[in-house]
């Protein structure tokens, strides 16, 4: 039997397993890492052996930790259990594949765990005392364990079995923590909480758990991977990764569209239409004022039943650029239009946005008394944006002094950085700014350096110059770059700039070296995990992929029964020998 306990089998990932590098040069840079999203996919690729991956996420975690050791959502929010709790579990994992590298980190975290529980036994809410159950058990189990957490964990079972779970996902990992798989059945869950439903229920069972689910945001994908074990769930995971992590868009898909009509910035369509797609307008004139963004993104639009006497003018007018673009009819919202004019159309914005989109349909109409109304109301107390179609206006009509005047105003509104904001002297913003380019390109003012400066602060805040790392045969080199070595599941150190990659499992290489823009798991003659558990079923680390700690314990269980069978037949046989004896 201790032989048998004593079994390391090792799991060697090929090389011929699918692993995607960064792609070099000036790219999007648009996405901001998630702790949940990131640790969840780490324990799930854990699972199914793609330790590349399962690297990358740990190494983004090392750097997402607050200064104490803990972790929150994003970084630079306040820290939480629950989120210390799932990178906690993730780092453990990643520590099987290169020993050494996260050790402290995972000790901090666990310490933090500990300095957070109140007197009561919670970690805070129910779901963050729950979480921090299970990571506490897996790290009492951990290989490489010494501080005592036992009584922290006692004390945790206490205040859930005392207290009653508020939400369905309290009752999920409530009931994960406690270990009771039949109170874990009963749960009605769907959505997401369903996808926690059947990873808890992976977790406790160490069986895959089938279920389906149109979720394709990272955190569910990595649910459905744990659960499952379908590859088709791996491929969909490692399509979300973004500079090796995995976590949410960090601007509005409209406003990216909105850059994404200038030239050179196209690559941000595809980027922000399928979060787009997601978008569902709930009022009539959600449906206006998106519809262009829909049709950038090649989806259908629809105007059927919209009262426009419930829109604003330039929402009207917005329904006639938008049908002409389909090739659609647009002649009733023309005519509702001029209908309803009287000198302008209710304010400068209104006004100016009609006559912008009426003049570049063609449409027949005595422009001057719209105008000469602008003309008289053009003054520099307007939101910036405004000033895009004045202007764009004014040179379609050659009225040359209110066309100077404005791009006198829109060139003194520009920021120090080059963007515009919301108006005079707000922090820049991406439609703002790119409303103005929009315009001044289309005045023919693409050349002026107000053009290129707004131009330049798009391109230096969306995106970001990734260098290629050099290779002359086992030679690496990528200046500010540190290289994390690997070697027989033994973490070797890191080194800067330069790397020789002769023997080793594979490495890790974080650019830069501070504030690090990427990280890129690149396999040389391929990674192997050792169990980070105590106990060689235990954890979900084993080389199979594991489950969770509750497999030390069923398997312990087990272990015990079949022992006391054993010596309870042992004592009977002793005592009918003695029996036997004592007739003689």
């Amino acid at each position: 039997m201790q032989r048998f306990f004593g079994i390391v089998v090792t799991v060697l990932v090929l090389l011929s397993i699918v692993y995607v590098p960064v792609r070099a040069g000036e790219v999007p840079y648009v996405y901001d890492p998630t702790v949940p999203a990131t640790a969840l996919s780490v324990i799930a690729l854990y699972r199914v052996h793609n330790y590349g991956y399962v690297l990358d996420g740990c190494t983004w975690l090392q750097e997402l930790k607050t200064p104490d050791g803990a972790w929150a959502y994003r970084y630079g929010m306040a820290p939480q259990a629950k989120y210390t709790a799932l990178a906690v579990m993730a780092l453990m994992r990643g520590e099987s594949v290169a020993e050494g590298m996260f050790n402290r980190t995972i000790h901090a975290g666990v310490y933090w765990l500990l300095y957070k529980q109140s007197d009561n036994g919670s970690f805070g809410d129910y779901t963050d005392t729950a979480l921090a159950v299970v990571a506490l058990r897996e790290y009492e189990k951990f290989k490489y364990s010494w501080i005592p957490v036992k009584k922290a964990i006692q004390n945790g079972l206490y205040y859930l079995q005392t207290h009653r779970p508020r939400t369905t996902m309290d009752k999920i990992f409530g009931d994960m923590a406690l270990g009771d798989l039949q109170g874990l059945e009963s749960i009605e869950a769907t959505g997401v909480n369903g996808l926690y439903k059947a990873f808890a229920m992976a977790y406790l069972t160490r069986k895959s758990v089938q279920i389906n689910s149109a979720l394709d945001d990272p955190a569910s994908l990595a649910l459905l991977l744990y659960a499952t074990g379908d590859k088709r769930y791996e491929t969909d995971l490692i399509k979300k990764v973004h500079f090796g992590f995995w976590g949410v868009l960090k601007y509005q898909p409209p406003d990216l569209l909105e850059v994404a009509t200038l030239p050179g910035f196209s690559d941000l369509t595809p980027i922000a239409c399928p979060y787009m797609e997601k978008v569902k307008p709930q009022f009539e004139w959600e449906r206006v004022v998106l519809s262009g963004y829909y049709v950038e993104c090649n989806e259908s639009v629809s105007f059927t039943g919209i009262d426009y006497s419930k829109l604003k003018p330039w929402m009207i007018a917005e329904m006639a650029r938008i049908n002409h673009l389909l090739g659609r009819p647009y002649g009733d919202e023309v005519r509702y239009l001029t209908e309803h004019m009287e000198s302008g159309w209710g304010n400068f914005f209104n006004t100016a946005y009609v006559v912008w989109v009426l003049s570049d349909l063609n449409v027949t109409l005595n422009y001057t008394e719209p105008l000469n109304w602008l003309v008289t109301n053009l003054t520099d107390k307007y939101p910036n944006y405004y000033y895009a179609y004045a202007l764009m206006d004014f040179h379609r009509f050659n009225y040359t002094s209110a066309f100077n005047v404005t791009y006198s105003i829109i060139r003194s509104r520009q920021n120090p950085s080059g963007a515009w904001g919301y108006t005079a002297g707000s922090p820049g913003n991406l439609k703002s700014t790119a409303e103005i380019l929009r315009a001044l390109r289309a005045v023919g003012l693409a050349n002026t350096t107000a053009y290129q400066r707004g131009y330049r602060f798009i391109r230096s805040f969306l995106y970001a110059n990734i260098p290629a790392v050099m290779s002359n045969g086992t030679s690496i080199t990528l200046r500010n770059a540190v290289f994390f070595r690997i070697k027989n599941g033994i973490y070797l150190g890191n080194t800067t700039g330069t790397l020789n990659t002769s023997g080793l499992d594979g490495y890790v290489v974080m650019y830069p070296m501070v504030h690090p823009l990427i990280v890129n798991t690149t396999p040389v003659g391929g990674f192997t995990a050792g169990s980070p558990w105590k106990a060689l079923s235990s954890g979900g680390g084993n080389r199979t992929g594991g489950w969770g700690p509750y497999a030390f314990y069923l398997g312990g269980m087990g272990l015990l029964v079949i022992v006391g069978a054993y010596l309870a037949v042992v004592r009977r046989k002793r005592k009918k020998s003695g029996s036997r004896k004592s007739r003689k």
